[in-house]
């Protein structure tokens, strides 16, 4: 039965929050639908489901997360968490208002929107991602949710139906007393969500504080610190030790089988990364043209066939890496997309749709291909991870750990691959060498 609850709109959500718990010792499983929470034959301290609902109509998404929430109170969870994206992207409000209408009328959305182990912070209800204001980074140009306001009551008061309060970074400076005046003041005005702006991990950490001692019921909106904290200060969860596990840049002898690393990330940052992990010895690149992937099925299949003859050729090679990737990924140019979709005869927007669920299908086509030899996944993309894991007839990811913050490794949870090493990241996470240092962890984890 688990103790915490949590619904996240995407695979990297869930991974990302799952891996925060798995870190402080707390048996966490993802799971990609919340159908499947029946079928799991193991109990785990902290369920989290993916509704999948980022880019979806608001009363879309509305209905998805009241559903999942609805299937973890029959599961039994006691404390419960909207995760949201590290910069806001999404319907935030009609999920959190989803969220709440499945719980009992005293609870209330307490958001913390900051994660400070990856440079995200809120200060005078301002979200910064890297010393950068959010309006003002690549989310702002995003293709499918972009995110245009950086003051997050401002965002969350044109999404939401209920009233939004704020808690300033200068009551969180000055100690508990004021925080928790600031949360009870908002709660007394009608507030039912309540923002708090934090700069650091002990921000976090003393609102978490706070808000356990007050005794509300709480749903946790935030993108994993928050929730972590308030499940320790509240006693819902207890930490273990955990293994210690290696970061390192250079390859190994003892490095056996071949990654397979799946990117289908449109960031510069993953671009960069992909750039940098293709300059390590034994790491080959195929391409995969974004063109054919959103055509018609005849296109579609000559693109497969011959990325498939690439990876025949290769295989004897005995790579140690085999990174497929969106030609876009690869280059860094995104390429005329409405030119694409006029040629595949697609309508305006529906060109990107199209393509995580025949990239998915080709990265299994891959893994087959592969046999016994794949050492496990590198998948980057939120779109890209769960529609691969899928094709793999994956039901979820068990965390153990994290490569950095937002580089999520855990293990295949159920279907023909069940137990193979993955590790999920995000597009706008990382340093230039974190592929690398992500390939590296898999092939350690392979060897124990």
């Amino acid at each position: 039965m688990p103790k915490l609850g949590i619904v996240a709109d995407d695979l990297t959500g869930c991974t990302t929050i799952g891996a925060l718990l798995a870190r402080v010792g707390v048996d966490t499983a993802v799971l990609f639908s919340p159908t499947d929470v029946s079928a799991l034959t193991s109990d785990h301290e902290a369920l989290i489901l993916n509704s999948d609902s980022r880019p979806l109509p608001a009363a879309d998404a509305y209905e998805r997360v009241r559903l999942a929430t609805q299937e973890l109170v029959a599961a039994g969870a006691r404390q419960f968490t909207k995760r949201i994206d590290t910069t806001c992207r999404g319907g935030i409000g009609p999920e959190v208002e989803g969220m709440l209408s499945a719980l009992p009328e005293d609870y209330i959305a307490i958001m913390v929107p900051a994660m400070p182990q990856s440079k995200r912070i809120v200060v005078g209800g301002y979200s910064v991602i890297d010393s950068v204001l959010l309006s003002r980074t690549p989310v702002a140009q995003d293709v499918r949710t972009p995110v245009k306001q950086s003051h997050l009551p401002t965002l969350m008061a044109s999404q939401c139906t209920v009233p939004v309060g704020h808690v300033p970074i200068g009551a969180v400076i000055d100690g508990a007393e004021e925080i928790r005046a600031g949360l009870v003041s908002c709660r007394e005005a009608g507030d039912r969500v309540i923002v708090v702006d934090a700069a650091s991990l002990e921000d976090v950490d003393l609102i978490a504080t706070v808000v356990a001692g007050l005794g509300w019921k709480v749903v946790c909106v935030d993108p994993g610190p928050f929730t972590e904290r308030l499940a320790i200060r509240s006693g819902v969860v207890d930490t273990r030790p955990v293994k210690e596990r290696t970061l390192r840049l250079e390859p190994a002898d003892t490095d056996t089988g071949t990654a397979l690393v799946v990117a289908g990330s449109a960031m510069r940052v993953t671009h960069l990364q992909m750039v940098e992990l293709s300059k390590v010895p034994g790491t080959e690149v195929i391409g995969v043209d974004v063109g054919d992937l959103i055509a018609d099925e005849r296109h579609y299949l000559r693109e497969t066939g011959r990325v498939l003859d690439e990876v025949e050729r290769i295989l004897p090679k005995q790579p140690r890496v085999i990174m497929l990737a969106l030609d876009s990924t690869i280059s860094g140019d995104l390429g005329d997309m409405a030119a694409m979709e006029r040629r595949a005869g697609l309508q305006p927007g529906e060109g990107p749709g199209q393509i995580p669920g025949r990239f998915g299908a080709l990265a299994r086509r891959v893994v087959e291909a592969l046999g016994d030899s794949v050492a496990g996944l590198y998948l980057t993309g939120g779109d890209i991870m769960v529609n691969t894991c899928a094709a793999l007839d994956a039901n979820g990811i068990g965390l153990v750990d994290y490569v950095i913050p937002q580089a999520d490794q855990g293990v295949l949870v159920g279907g023909p691959w069940a137990g193979l090493p993955v590790i999920c990241k995000g597009g706008l996470t990382g340093s230039e060498q974190t592929a690398i240092q992500c390939v590296n962890r898999i092939f350690d984890e392979k060897m124990e």
